[in-house]
């Protein structure tokens, strides 16, 4: 197999994993994993991420709490909306995190006043670090699978941003661009229907 082959079937591979061996992940490996996500590109090569690497039980539990007790609050504010039902379903699963045995998570450089000054509401597209931080996230998910790991990408987990930059004692200067929760995979999902090129991209000759 070419390693163009071997590198799109470890893309076609990679399944998000949400069940987990109560199995720790060595600290050498999750450094790997890190290490992997520092070679996406990024804009103007500026590096604009952070990655926290939580194990602790108890701040994974802070973490969760955190994360329920800003829905429930989000709930509670518009259960007479009737907007809510939809995401009330998957509100139970924003917390989910806490059970994998490590939890990564990705922030971004904020935009600063003088961007935001010169480009205004366009300024986190064309400044670009969220975008960065994407690209390292999907780096990092790549290396765990070859290297034998599951992870799940999660965000529903942000509404409480505030929260958990707190309780991760995170720089002002980032802003969290997603949750990755990390693991020895105990399950083997099949794969997901995937939109056909024909309905997502259109080709100008």
């Amino acid at each position: 197999m070419s390693e163009a082959d071997a590198l799109l079937s470890l893309m076609r591979e990679r399944r998000s994993i949400r069940r987990f061996r109560d199995e720790p992940v060595p600290q050498e490996l999750l450094a790997r994993l890190i290490e992997a996500a520092t070679w996406a590109p990024s804009a103007g090569n500026r590096q604009d991420w952070f990655f926290s690497v939580v194990t602790s039980p108890d701040v994974k539990r802070q973490m969760a709490d955190a994360v329920r007790a800003r829905w429930d609050s989000i709930i509670a504010a518009n259960r007479d909306s009737g907007i809510v039902g939809e995401v009330e379903r998957y509100v139970a699963h924003f917390a989910d995190f806490a059970a994998a045995p490590a939890v990564i998570v990705v922030s971004a450089r904020s935009v600063d006043a003088v961007q935001r000054h010169l480009l205004g509401d366009a300024a986190p597209s064309t400044v670009g670090s969220a975008c960065s931080a994407a690209m390292a996230t999907q780096n990092l998910m790549l290396a765990a699978h070859a290297l034998g790991l599951g992870t799940c990408c999660m965000t529903g987990a942000l509404a409480a941003r505030n929260e958990l930059s707190q309780l991760l004692e995170l720089n002002k200067k980032y802003e969290l661009a997603c949750l990755i929760a990390v693991g020895w995979p105990d399950e083997s999902p099949a794969p997901p229907a995937r939109k056909p090129t024909t309905e997502i991209a259109r080709f100008w000759p």
